[in-house]
């Protein structure tokens, strides 16, 4: 009797084998905890670029801004030279070269300069001589505002000055230069004349 139970149970055992391995019988328990989140891996390499979006919606325009005028284009500038000859006495200095005077403020006929925009304006003067005296002056409407003096025997000699003046439109600005000289044949002048407006 007892070699027909054991039979019987190996039987069983077979079939229940068999079994599990046909219809895939899953004999495992239930599932455990879920265990501890693990570490985070390296970052991966960057995506490929995305296209383009659609252009937005243009936006509403904004305020109407103030009416001023500009003022930026307003300027006046001149430099000029004198060289070559000895200016007449007491009489604006007629320049022989004119280095810059685009808005031609300065009369290059008779070398005066006449304002058309009023404001601030700076003036210089250079002078360089041999073997002569002179005595210049920079004049605004028939009023001295500066005078140099400057001797040169057997070296050269220079001689400058400079002066900011608030003009009026319709002023007039120019150098007068008076010479004296024993060697006319050897004294020599070379004199150089800006001005530019700074403010207006």
């Amino acid at each position: 009797m007892s070699k027909l139970v054991f039979k019987e149970d190996v039987w069983r055992l077979a079939i229940s084998v068999l079994l599990v391995n046909v219809l895939n019988v899953d004999c495992y328990g239930p599932p455990g905890p879920p265990g501890y989140p693990g570490v985070p891996g390296l970052m991966g390499p960057p995506g490929f670029q995305g296209p383009t979006g659609i252009v937005g919606i243009p936006g509403h325009p904004g305020p109407k801004g103030y009416n001023v005028k500009c003022r930026c284009k307003e300027r006046s500038a001149f430099t000029v030279k004198l060289s070559g000859r000895l200016p007449p006495p007491s009489k604006p200095v007629v320049f022989t070269e004119v280095l810059y005077n685009d808005q031609m403020d300065l009369n290059e006929t008779s070398g005066i300069f006449n304002c058309r925009k009023p404001g601030n304006y700076h003036f210089s003067f250079d002078v360089e001589l041999h073997h002569c005296k002179v005595k210049i002056g920079l004049m605004k409407n028939q009023a001295q505002v500066i005078e140099k003096r400057q001797l040169s025997k057997e070296e050269y000699e220079n001689v400058s000055g400079a002066m900011i003046m608030p003009l009026r439109q319709g002023d007039k600005v120019w150098l007068e230069a008076d010479v004296e000289t024993e060697e006319p044949n050897q004294a020599e002048i070379i004199i150089y004349f800006s001005g530019f407006l700074i403010t207006s």
